[in-house]
């Protein structure tokens, strides 16, 4: 089976980027990882994650350009995700689905254990920093 999911990389406009933890439950458990999910019939990739920023942190977002497209094959499912740049125009971020969140720099970003499907793009994330 395989999903096709939105991630948003939501910058503050500081260099720092929000990023959520999973809560206990499902893939992923504990690990950090970037707010999004999983597109629906007949949503675009953007649609699918101004839904998700809404749902999972109430917040309001405008989406810009697609940063990375990557697949990951998890044990259960495959992954084909895409993440955009973003940034929140209306709302404060709120826990809703997941355990904490926060913001944090690329150089932060060794320190967290992320799910799999995010770590290409904490590459170029890095990489776009140096």
């Amino acid at each position: 089976m395989k999903k096709d999911v939105s991630a948003a990389v939501i910058e503050d406009g500081r260099g720092r980027i929000l990023i959520c933890r999973r809560r206990e439950g499902g893939s992923c458990a504990h690990l950090w990882e970037f707010a999004g999910g999983k597109r629906e019939e007949g949503e675009t990739d953007e649609e699918c994650l101004i839904r998700e920023c809404r749902e999972e942190l109430d917040v309001e977002i405008t989406v810009g350009g697609l940063l990375l497209e990557t697949f990951h094959r998890y044990p259960e499912y495959d992954v084909d995700i895409k993440f955009f740049s973003a940034t929140i125009v209306s709302g404060e971020p709120k826990l809703i689905v997941h355990e904490t969140f926060c913001w944090a720099g690329p150089e932060d970003f060794d320190g967290l254990e992320f799910c799999p499907a995010d770590r290409e793009i904490l590459k170029l994330l890095s990489a776009k920093q140096g």
